[in-house]
């Protein structure tokens, strides 16, 4: 795959999650903004996971001289982030409100434990990913340094959001929500610097 189409994944890729946030609170799921997702944020977040996933090699491709190999355990581990939280977990969600009762729940009301561990894995690989990425795209000067700022200070934002999240559920989908756009922003904006342009970045 070319830098450019890479590239271009990552800005449709990123955008489509940025509008599964939205749906989640314009087209809540059965059991409201708290519970799981509905069906069409679900799918939007599952396909734009998979345009993440095409172009987020093309993030370490355009980079990878700069970045070394550091910069790739955290593009691996962004990937590991979006497989986690983005397929494994809105696929989960996507099952649950197609099928009830299909899937095992902890509690009458409490989420499935598959659930739980899938996002407390992704959020863990989006933590440390996204620091590494964040750092090594600022100091690579391939990219605008704003996305990667966008990256660094979405990743860091993710602990105190996470720990005020935990006193609320409604604190809690509206923290991760926002830490999951503002990661899409900086990714897409990183692949639109050479999405759009014939003259793409050296690749080492």
């Amino acid at each position: 795959m070319s830098l450019r189409v890479g590239g271009q994944c990552l800005v449709i890729g990123g955008i489509g999650s940025i509008v599964s946030t939205l749906l989640v609170f314009l087209i809540p799921g059965p059991d409201g903004i708290t519970g799981p997702g509905s069906i069409p944020a679900d799918v939007v977040m599952i396909l734009s996971g998979v345009l993440l996933l095409m172009g987020l090699p093309t993030l370490y491709r355009a980079q990878a001289r700069q970045v070394g190999r550091l910069g790739l355990v955290g593009v691996a581990l962004l990937m590991g982030a979006i497989v986690l939280g983005w397929l494994v977990l809105s696929g989960i969600e996507l099952h649950d409100v197609a099928v009830p009762g299909a899937i095992p729940r902890s509690g009458p009301d409490g989420p499935p434990p598959l659930a739980l561990i899938s996002a407390a894995l992704a959020e863990l690989c989006f933590l440390i990913g996204g620091l590494i990425v964040g750092i090594k795209t600022i100091r690579a000067q391939v990219f605008p340094a704003v996305a990667g700022w966008v990256v660094l200070i979405t990743s860091a934002l993710l602990i105190p959001t996470t720990i005020a999240g935990n006193a609320n559920r409604m604190l809690d989908v509206i923290f991760m929500s926002s830490d999951i756009a503002l990661l899409c922003a900086g990714l897409a904006w990183a692949g639109a610097t050479f999405s759009l342009q014939r003259e793409t970045p050296q690749v080492a």
